[in-house]
């Protein structure tokens, strides 16, 4: 691997842009979920995070707090999967095979994949 200046490996640099990409793209997944009439609708992103919740104007009138509380909780399930599912992929085709397939076999923790950027000396220092 030829070192450029600076003594840096040749595709460090566009790996660590390539991780930093990445992880803007798994920040920004969202899913969303509606309820079969469209009263209830919720956007949530790829942790697991409600981003989003809306409510048309028949769903406070016509749901008990109880059913509302277990639409949105069934919603939040549907999307929060549908996300994870999608952020779990955009990180597979990242890693090394044995890495995907561990998370492609139900590792839930996205991150541990992620490490953050390595630290990288300013100019002059060691």
């Amino acid at each position: 691997m030829s070192a450029p200046q600076g003594g840096m490996p040749a595709d460090y640099g566009r790996r660590l842009e390539e991780l930093r990409r990445l992880r803007s793209d798994v920040d920004d997944v969202t899913a969303t979920a509606r309820s079969r009439n469209g009263d209830v609708w919720l956007e949530v992103g790829a942790s697991g995070e409600l981003r989003a919740i809306r409510f048309g104007p028949q769903a406070l009138k016509q749901l008990s707090a109880q059913r509302l509380a277990q639409t949105i909780m069934t919603l939040v399930t549907e999307a929060r999967e549908d996300a994870a599912g999608r952020a779990k992929e955009m990180t597979a085709a990242f890693l090394p095979e044995d890495m995907a397939e561990r998370l492609r076999d139900g590792e839930t923790d996205l991150m541990a994949f992620l490490p953050p950027p390595p630290r990288v000396p300013e100019f002059g220092q060691d």
